[in-house]
């Protein structure tokens, strides 16, 4: 058995049917999952389970749509993998100042180079975009609200779907991975 987080994308979202953690950690117990937890919020779940990788995922996708009704991508990543991503935050000082404002973006896949450079490239104001294996970095200096780095504008150049976490939510998982 070996330590999880799994994020939902979208779950609640406007116009959907409201998913309670209930229903989620239950639904993974019932797929014999261990030791469920529900996140800082609905959607960002922490377990164990002796299946890995996109298998998981895939279980996951499967189980939400039959036994929920809802169509979600699933990102999961290893205990090992979450502890190496919060190392390999390339802003350490904005996330440090004002992680409210950091943003990490998963992806199922590294996001390609080239897709990368476009995103970039794309940006128009103070944001700032890094890959690190699978996930997106980035940083919003004047606010989220106003920016034009959308999921949107990510997903449409990159050609993948994403799912997002504030750095605070990364961090606060990242404290549910050590033992109470």
């Amino acid at each position: 058995m070996s330590l999880h987080i799994a994020l939902l994308r979208s779950v609640n979202a406007a116009g959907g049917r409201l998913i309670t953690a209930d229903e989620l950690t239950g639904l993974l117990t019932d797929l014999g999952h261990t030791e469920v937890r529900m996140g800082p919020k609905v959607g960002d779940l922490v377990f164990e389970s002796e299946r890995t990788g996109a298998d998981l995922q895939v279980q996951i996708e499967a189980e939400l749509m039959a036994r929920l009704g809802l169509r979600t991508d699933v990102y999961v990543r290893t205990a090992e993998a979450w502890r190496a991503l919060v190392a390999a935050n390339p802003f350490p000082e904005f996330a440090a100042s004002d992680p409210g404002w950091m943003m990490t973006l998963f992806c199922k896949d590294t996001p390609d180079k080239k897709a990368m450079g476009a995103l970039r490239a794309a940006i128009r104001g103070t944001e700032q975009a890094r890959a690190e294996s699978r996930q997106i970095y980035a940083i919003y200096p004047d606010g989220v609200g106003g920016s034009k780095l959308t999921t949107s504008l990510v997903e449409k150049t990159l050609g993948a779907r994403v799912t997002g976490r504030t750095w605070t939510v990364v961090l606060a998982l990242a404290e549910m991975l050590e033992p109470i």
